[in-house]
């Protein structure tokens, strides 16, 4: 039985993002195969309160891959064992984060700074996880192809299963396009799966990365918090269909706030359902004056109310 099913795609993991409520609205319109967690900081995963925690939540484990992100091989080493004691469908370790928050630490893309310690997290954890292993990581601090090849060699050697590459430089951020050229040159070297990641906007995007790098999945990131319901949408396209028309957004808005209420506090819910409305108001053309809105608002209800009068007087 193959790893990862075939054209598999990829909810990305994304801060105060692909929480338990984000998930479970993508999953509603169906097409998304798996789903990333936020990332975990290993430093506190071990010792975690899952009852009180707002990072420990999730309603399905079967289609859920979690992501832990730090640079010490035991704290890693902990905090995978305990996340892979719940039976997800995996565990990622995080070498892609460019952050400086995060990189200051030598996490995330930091890592691709230190071959050495990298591969001995990725062997610590792959001590404790009886499940598919995966690293999603970058291209590294400069577009060097052989570094990268390199780089790639060394996890499979430590025991990943498949890796993940968001197809730009650490420096690059979150600022030019994508090198899908990367993903290409990294599926034809490596003997594990490959995931592309970076620009599919549209599902057509999605179509054109399967056939112009090769790879066996694709993630998708900032657009599936514009349009959860995209999966889907690229899902017909690979059957050769067009896609379903757009989904009422207002609704997807109050489901994600109803989804948001019912999984967590509601200080911590109205936080991120503001974060959201950023992404989800690009589908209108006026949408930043509704987010703006929401942003004013100082309750849940507030923010209902909100969404419910501006679309009845169509300002949006």
């Amino acid at each position: 039985m193959p790893l990862l099913p075939e054209h598999a795609l990829f909810m990305a993991p994304m801060v105060d993002l692909s929480h338990v409520a984000y998930q479970e609205l993508v999953r509603s319109f169906t097409g998304c195969d798996l789903v990333y967690s936020e990332m975990l900081n290993a430093r506190i995963v071990p010792d975690e309160n899952p009852r009180t925690s707002v990072y420990l939540k999730w309603t399905r484990l079967d289609d859920l891959i979690v992501q832990i992100a730090g640079n010490d091989p035991a704290r890693m080493r902990d905090s995978a064992a305990r996340l892979d004691a719940l039976s997800p469908f995996g565990i990622d370790v995080n070498m892609g984060c460019w952050l400086k928050k995060v990189t200051c630490h030598g996490w995330g893309a930091g890592l691709m700074k230190d071959p050495s310690r990298a591969g001995a997290v990725v062997e610590a954890v792959r001590k404790v996880v009886n499940r598919p292993l995966s690293v999603k990581m970058r291209i590294g601090y400069s577009p060097d192809r052989r570094a990268m090849l390199d780089f790639a060699d060394m996890l499979v050697d430590a025991g990943i299963d498949f890796l993940v590459l968001h197809a730009r430089t650490v420096q690059d951020g979150m600022s030019r396009r994508a090198r899908w050229e990367y993903i290409a040159a990294l599926k034809e070297h490596v003997k594990v799966p490959v995931v592309g990641n970076g620009d599919v906007v549209t599902p057509a995007d999605a179509l054109d990365m399967f056939q112009k790098t090769g790879c066996d999945g694709v993630m998708v990131g900032r657009q599936a918090l514009v349009k959860p319901w995209i999966f889907r949408d690229i899902r017909a396209l690979l059957a050769g269909h067009e896609p379903p028309a757009p989904p009422d957004l207002k609704g997807v808005m109050l489901h994600l706030l109803d989804l948001l209420s019912g999984h967590f506090p509601p200080d911590v819910a109205l936080k991120r359902f503001k974060t959201a409305m950023v992404w989800l108001s690009q589908n209108l053309a006026f949408g930043h004056h509704l987010a703006k809105g929401v942003s004013r608002e100082k309750t849940l209800d507030g923010a209902r109310a909100c969404i419910a009068d501006a679309f009845e007087r169509g300002i949006t």
